[in-house]
């Protein structure tokens, strides 16, 4: 076992040490192997939903589950959400299809690109889990159509083909020369 000096620049040093009480250093005792050692050399990215079914709009049921347990767990942001807001309403690819929208997911997923790619080029596997079926983070099908304008019905299909935000994130991680897999969850 390594041994290690406590300090802390917060803390205020005890000053109250005589002879028979000489101050003595608290020390702190950690393994010698890190518990990361152990971990699998692997990383799961999970859409946003798939752990915060809450993040979904009103009325979809939640997406298929996944049991995180015991796995190495990056959650990635749900763009509809931070760009629409919590109370959206259904889209599409369609509507999400602009350049604006495409804009922001990339700017948000950069810091998570480079930290997988940090990941990467340190020998982890990345494994990135969509959720079928949305516009955003479905990896190999989406929903399209909706028509635009005011309807009092919402009629949309599926497509095979991945989301805005998926499309966005394999390709940087592309770019960077980033190895990875993808699927939908459930798949």
């Amino acid at each position: 076992m390594k041994k290690l000096e406590n300090h802390s620049s917060h803390s205020v040093p005890d000053n109250s040490s005589t002879p028979e009480k000489p101050h003595v250093s608290k020390k702190l005792t950690v393994p010698d192997k890190t518990e990361t050692d152990d971990v699998q050399r692997e990383v799961l990215v999970l859409g946003h939903c798939l752990l915060n079914p809450l993040a979904r709009i009103k009325g979809v049921k939640p997406a298929f589950p996944v049991d995180p347990k015991g796995a190495s767990v990056i959650q990635l942001p749900c763009p509809e959400s931070m760009y629409l807001g919590m109370r959206r309403r259904e889209v599409t690819k369609d509507q999400l299809d602009h350049p604006a929208y495409r804009r922001f997911c990339r700017e948000i997923f950069t810091p998570f690109a480079d930290m997988l790619e940090d990941l990467a080029s340190n020998g982890v596997r990345i494994r990135i889990i969509g959720v079928p079926k949305s516009p955003s983070c479905g990896v190999r099908i989406t929903s399209v159509g909706g028509e635009p304008g005011k309807s009092k019905e919402f009629h949309h299909s599926h497509a095979y083909e991945p989301g805005v935000f998926m499309e966005e994130i394999m390709k940087e991680l592309k770019r960077r020369g980033v190895k990875f897999e993808i699927k939908d969850a459930g798949k």
